[in-house]
């Protein structure tokens, strides 16, 4: 069979390391980079697998498997009868709680995996999953990672006990991105993993021949993004909100007191020290993740804006029983804006004029 893969994936890697603790010859499953066929999205490539990702195996018998659960599967069947036979455990038990590391792994951690390392596109769906924002992928991760660390057995080394298993070979390529990536976006990944999880990457890192072979391979791509400047524009890794603290932060801490008429999760709204109107209130975003003013706006900010237009405003207007309103945005200093941290006004509760000033 043919394996397209190439070493950065760690979908592909699941399926190598497989096929290296197995000890599986090239000649009976090659590896072979997708642009041997033209790339991804090549004619090519497409007829053998139509969504036009990787890993792909290739048999024999002309028949294509995609998907690295699916691969792992196959390659701990057909070659069974090779040493470690136990990376699929036989047990119930044992097989069991294989499967809820590798579900855990590939519902839950691998749909998400993006936020660590892809650009948001304003033309393509955000790498975020089902969350609203690249932070709050990122802190589902850490969630994720200490499931994980309840799951992997409390004696190790490996995640199910004395041997290595297919949830090894899922995981462990998965961790090299988020022990080479977290870092970047801030996060402490001595804090982010457990005892069991710390004692395990030891092993896989230091004491396992396949996990290291795999982590040089990984690494060694990784490297390259590095270099090619991979993170630079990618917001709270290259891209840092290090504007000054403003006001507002002192409010959010609450060390300068103020009429808060709304908050939850995402925003904080309280009236105005200096009221042009019966109602004014100032509707803020609790992280300011770059919105210093509403022109820095990215498509990553969309969730945040979408939720004060969206849900913070109707629910403000809603407490003030105003019949009419105007929401008012000042960007720079020729605008009037004092405070640099994306405020709204929602002004109401008297007949306003137009224009409103010049």
């Amino acid at each position: 069979g043919t394996l397209y893969d190439v070493p950065v994936s760690n979908n592909g890697a699941r399926c190598r390391m497989i096929l290296y603790y197995k000890d599986v010859g090239a000649d009976e499953v090659a590896l072979v980079t997708p642009h041997q066929l033209g790339g991804l999205k090549s004619a090519e490539y497409l007829r053998l697998n139509p969504h036009g990702l990787m890993p792909l195996l290739t048999l024999a018998t002309g028949e294509s498997l995609p998907e690295s659960d699916t691969i792992a599967r196959y390659l701990c069947a057909k070659f069974s009868d090779r040493s470690p036979v136990d990376l699929s455990p036989s047990d119930p038990l044992r097989a069991a709680l294989c499967d809820r590391i590798c579900r855990l792994h590939d519902v839950y951690i691998t749909s998400i995996q993006g936020c660590l390392y892809k650009q948001t596109n304003a033309n393509a769906p955000h790498p975020f999953g089902r969350f609203p924002s690249r932070r709050a992928a990122l802190d589902n991760l850490i969630h994720q990672l200490r499931l994980l660390e309840q799951y992997a057995d409390q004696d190790g080394p490996y995640l199910l006990g004395k041997e290595p298993s297919t949830a090894d070979c899922a995981v462990f390529p998965t961790a090299i991105f988020w022990m080479h990536m977290l870092p970047k976006f801030g996060y402490d990944t001595g804090a982010c993993m457990g005892p069991r999880l710390t004692r395990w990457w030891s092993q896989m890192t230091t004491q396992d021949k396949v996990g290291e072979r795999v982590h040089g391979e990984m690494m060694a791509a990784l490297q390259g993004w590095d270099s090619n400047g991979r993170w630079d524009t990618i917001r709270g890794a290259g891209l840092r909100d290090e504007a000054p603290p403003t006001l507002f932060d002192k409010i959010l801490a609450g060390s300068i007191p103020a009429d808060v008429v709304y908050e939850d999760d995402v925003v904080l709204a309280f009236r105005d020290i200096a009221p042009v109107a019966p109602t004014h209130v100032l509707l803020i975003p609790k992280t300011r993740d770059g919105l210093t003013q509403l022109q820095h706006a990215t498509v990553e900010h969309r969730a945040v804006l979408g939720h004060m237009l969206a849900v913070a405003v109707p629910a403000i207007v809603a407490k003030e029983e105003l019949s009419s309103y105007r929401l008012v945005v000042n960007d720079g200093e020729a605008s009037c804006q004092s405070v640099f941290h994306l405020h709204m006004h929602i002004i109401g509760g008297k007949q306003l004029t137009w224009p409103p000033g010049a």
